[in-house]
């Protein structure tokens, strides 16, 4: 019995690993985030020059400003909080958005599952003292497949970007599924007394 009770809990553990939660969608765009400022701080070069860094991004994207002056800071980009500083970095967002589309089922009786696409873009522009030297936009996209039903709980419902449209799933499938499953174990049944019957 401890033998099978250690084979379960190891095939369990196994399983979990496999099978890892969903990330997040606030998860996946601060990850964006973090690609966005690398991509940045590769073309700033030399980081041992001071920046003052001047986010100018809707106001919808306002909670991602502090995550940005982290992602800069975890990878040595100095930043300085004095308005005199003649380096300057510009970063804006333009785009940061969630969409579901292809909603499909697992198999016959399995979960519905969709195509999530998270999309996160703007531009930066750099400058040395009074002479811009570089400006570039910044554009990524995740895609990937999550299960309908788990949907909500990637979401941050009090944040309206990590947000996206749902798709309705189909009304057909959805009736038929119940009548297929009611005529098989009727059948089933049917078959099993026609042949004890015999």
């Amino acid at each position: 019995m401890i033998k099978f009770n250690k084979i379960f809990t190891l095939f369990f553990i196994s399983c979990s690993l496999i099978y890892g939660q969903d990330k997040t969608n606030l998860e996946i765009i601060n990850e964006l985030v973090d690609s966005s400022t690398s991509k940045i701080a590769i073309d700033l070069g030399d980081f041992n020059f001071t920046c003052k860094l001047n986010i100018n991004s809707p106001s919808e994207y306002f909670l991602l400003n502090q995550k940005v002056v982290n992602s800069f800071a975890g990878k040595e980009v100095k930043i300085d909080i004095d308005s005199s500083t003649a380096n300057v970095i510009n970063y804006s967002l333009t785009r940061v958005g969630v969409e579901y589309s292809n909603l499909f089922k697992d198999g016959l009786f399995g979960n519905y599952l969709m195509e999530r696409r998270i999309t996160f873009s703007g531009y930066f522009s750099i400058q040395k003292l009074t002479v811009i030297s570089n400006a570039n936009n910044f554009n990524f996209t995740v895609t990937d497949t999550i299960s309908y039903d788990n949907y909500n709980n990637l979401e941050n419902t009090s944040l309206p970007f990590t947000k996206g449209k749902v798709p309705e799933p189909p009304f057909l499938p959805s009736i038929l599924e119940p009548v297929v499953a009611i005529t098989t174990v009727v059948v089933s049944v049917i078959l099993f007394f026609s042949v004890r019957t015999k």
